[in-house]
């Protein structure tokens, strides 16, 4: 994605809004994902990057990395995530098991990620409106997260899902 000068259909590459790159970024304003199979993620993040993918990721992925960095959040595969971890961030060996998602909340909550309604997550899982809306209140409420965003939010950050 490219920077439009307002009012003008030129494309301007000096001021980008995410940088794909196979190299560690050079600037630290612009949102960076580091292509790289072998690269540490915390190492990577550490240089500036905003995420870390392998080389052969699927374009549809890379579409979704590119959309959840401009956002602000940071993207890394588990495989990437080496042995240095963030003390702030807990471990999902630390959440309580009566705190664990099930099986269906995990679909729901793949489907709020993406930004799917109460109606649509109904729908595609096959499940009545009023269980879809159930299950999004108990994930939010087992995640204690204030609401679907901070739902997401939450389980980027305990490793349920990546984005």
């Amino acid at each position: 994605m490219l920077a439009k000068e307002a009012g003008s259909d030129t494309l301007h590459p000096d001021n980008p809004d995410i940088v794909i790159t196979d190299h560690t970024p050079f600037s630290r304003k612009t949102p960076t994902i580091i292509l790289s199979d072998g690269l540490n993620g915390p190492e990577a993040l550490k240089t500036g990057a905003s995420g870390i993918l392998p080389h052969d990721v699927a374009a549809s992925d890379l579409l979704l990395a590119m959309e959840a960095v401009i956002r602000g959040f940071i993207i890394m595969p588990r495989s990437a995530g080496g042995t240095d971890r963030d003390p702030a961030s807990p471990d999902s060996s630390e959440l309580p098991r009566d705190n664990m998602l099930t099986a269906r909340e995990l679909e729901v909550l793949r489907l709020l990620a993406e930004g799917a309604s109460n109606k649509l997550i109904a729908r595609r899982l096959g499940i009545s409106f009023h269980t879809a809306k159930f299950h999004v209140a108990s994930i939010a409420a087992k995640l204690d997260a204030t609401g679907r965003t901070d739902a997401v939010a939450q389980a980027v950050r305990l490793g349920l899902i990546l984005l």
